[in-house]
């Protein structure tokens, strides 16, 4: 479902983002949902106290583990059902009555993926605001020595490196204002029961949603279930770091040449090579790179969920389970690579000025 790689895992993959998005963690999250969906049935009065205590205190105690729901999704294409019965396994027969009680897979699922997302942003917010602090003090130290500009792969005209700095910098703060409009439309509950109308519930659906998102601390919405705009948005949102990022480490590729020798990436090495060992290789700015390409194709695929036929569509559906997870493991693992970077990179100024003086002397014959 997500790269779990031992040899790549801290090149092309993030363990702190890893344990967000992990098969434990969903576990944990539908737990979560459905402890609040019957502490709010049972504030609205849509099932009894009894059941409702005792379904709350057998999933605190539940401990589901991965291997336990394999064969039932696979029988059953989602891992809702296989969970369900293993909790019901320690409740009585008024407890299985009343979990889950009127509500679907993608219920739980969906609004699990959001809890995720939102464990998972603030991972990534942490990382954004450290990144432009970073390149921030990059500018104050090295904004203004002149380096060479080039368009087009070729010498174009002298200019500050902190213009530079700053194509990487304000992409990036843009970034952070357009995460807080879209929270504003991401973070909120699905529930919708069978088919997305509530219907189940009669005249106490509003109510429901509205205390079960208070519940979670989500916004209550209408059933969105079939409508993957706000996510592919989100995952857009995604891509587009990426590409920043990887904007910064092409940049970087061109600059650490060793005939431009601008910029060294880690100035306490790094990027060996087996058969050169005069190298110094910028393999992180490769990984910044090539994550950007890689999140760009899981972008074009999650826009195909947008493609829900009816009212429930798993072909359209699978999709998230798949892309959203990776692109948000590649997201983490670009900004930690250039969190290191902006923090161990070596500006070698002689350089950027020895070669801003050589176009100018050239431009005088």
């Amino acid at each position: 479902m997500n790269y779990k790689s031992v040899i790549y895992s801290e090149y092309l993959s993030d363990a702190d983002m890893q344990a967000l998005v992990s098969d434990e963690a969903l576990i944990k999250k539908m737990i979560e949902f459905e402890v609040e969906l019957a502490q709010a049935q049972g504030e609205v009065g849509l099932i009894p106290s009894m059941p409702k205590e005792e379904i709350v205190k057998t999933l605190k105690y539940a401990n589901v583990k991965p291997s336990e729901l394999s064969k039932g999704t696979l029988q059953n294409g989602v891992p809702v059902i296989p969970f369900l019965q293993l909790v019901q396994r320690d409740l009585s027969e008024e407890g299985k009555k009343y979990l889950h009680y009127g509500v679907t897979s993608q219920d739980v699922l969906d609004t699990s993926q959001v809890l995720i997302l939102r464990d998972a942003t603030q991972l990534i917010e942490e990382r954004l605001n450290n990144l432009k602090g970073l390149l921030h003090d990059l500018i104050t130290k090295y904004g203004s020595t002149r380096c060479m500009a080039r368009t087009r792969g070729q010498l174009a005209v002298p200019i500050s490196f902190g213009m530079k700095l700053n194509s990487w910098l304000q992409p990036l703060e843009r970034q952070t204002e357009r995460l807080r409009e879209i929270g504003e439309r991401l973070f909120k509950i699905q529930l919708g029961g069978a088919a997305g109308d509530r219907s189940f519930f009669k005249e106490n659906g509003k109510q429901l949603v509205n205390t079960l998102s208070k519940r979670l601390g989500l916004k209550a919405a209408d059933s969105w279930h079939s409508q993957r705009d706000t996510l592919s948005e989100f995952t857009n949102w995604l891509a587009m770091l990426t590409g920043i990022t990887g904007k910064m480490g092409a940049d970087i590729l061109v600059m650490s040449q060793n005939e431009i020798n601008e910029i060294s990436e880690l100035s306490d090495g790094g990027g060996a090579s087996s058969a050169m060992p005069h190298k110094n290789n910028p393999v992180l700015s490769e990984a910044l790179v090539a994550m950007a390409r890689l999140t760009s194709s899981l972008q074009s695929q999650q826009l195909q969920s947008l493609v829900h036929v009816n009212e429930r569509d798993a072909t359209a559906w699978i999709l998230d389970w798949s892309t959203v997870p990776e692109m948000l493991l590649y997201a983490a693992t670009s900004l930690r690579h250039a969190i290191t970077i902006s923090s161990k990179m070596k500006v070698n100024t002689a350089n950027m000025e020895k070669n801003v003086a050589e176009f100018e002397a050239g431009k005088r014959k």
